[in-house]
């Protein structure tokens, strides 16, 4: 997700990474042995895990620049993958 995060976020390309009911040492050396560069706000209560319907981990939603879900994921992907960097593109372009 760094990866992809640093191509596409100079073309509006966001990246929130929620942690799930963990502590705030335990994320930050996650956060700093990953050298993330997005937020990771904390979701200590798993009050967004409730909201969106979360059923595994990693999962990833696609929301456009309007706030609507467009696409959701579940378990981890290979973001950096050609189809997968050509998708984001593709959402980029879109008004």
């Amino acid at each position: 997700m760094v990866k992809l995060y640093d191509e596409f976020r100079n073309d509006g390309f966001v990246v929130i990474g929620i942690n799930v009911r963990e502590g705030k040492k335990i994320v930050k050396k996650y956060i700093d042995k990953y050298k993330l560069n997005f937020p990771v706000p904390l979701d200590i209560q798993g009050t967004v895990v409730k909201k969106y319907g979360v059923r595994s981990h990693p999962e990833h939603f696609l929301v456009n620049r309007r706030g609507e879900l467009i696409g959701k994921t579940l378990g981890p992907r290979n973001w950096t993958a050609a189809k997968n960097r050509d998708l984001i593109r593709f959402l980029l372009d879109q008004n």
